[in-house]
């Protein structure tokens, strides 16, 4: 299956983990955010507002894009920090489902931080990685 995984800036190390758990299981990751043209470095905040407008807009395309053409979404949610761009991930992935019936959307991990959207019919919550590999088979 094709997969986009989302997750908070802050907690790459957790995103790279899940998609390489994925491709292991003979998954590919449609768009992986956490490596850009710029190599491994990622900016937030007002470091990115300040950055290239058109890197930027052009991360901003290629996430959503990301999201667009998965089968599966999954938002990590084991950090400590609500993130921004995930939930437009998120939304955009709801929408998708509600409309085409595709993707599927998973949330992942301790629910360190809430949203009303972790809740929502079309969301299923999963505490490991190990179940969401099997959900998938």
């Amino acid at each position: 299956m094709k997969i986009f995984v989302s997750g908070q800036i802050t907690d790459l190390d957790n995103v790279r983990t899940v998609q390489k758990r994925l491709i292991e299981a003979g998954h590919e990751i449609t768009h992986d955010w956490t490596r850009n043209e710029t190599g491994d470095k990622m900016l937030a905040g007002d470091e990115a507002k300040l950055a290239d407008i058109t890197e930027t807009g052009k991360r901003a395309e290629l996430d959503i894009q990301g999201v667009v053409n998965c089968d599966v979404y999954v938002a990590c949610t084991d950090n400590t920090k609500a993130g921004k761009g995930m939930y437009a991930e998120l939304g955009a992935a709801l929408a998708l489902n509600i409309t085409v019936q595709s993707p599927k959307v998973y949330i992942l991990g301790s629910l360190n931080h809430m949203s009303v959207f972790y809740f929502h019919p079309s969301v299923v919550r999963l505490n490991s990685i190990d179940e969401l590999i099997e959900a998938l088979k």
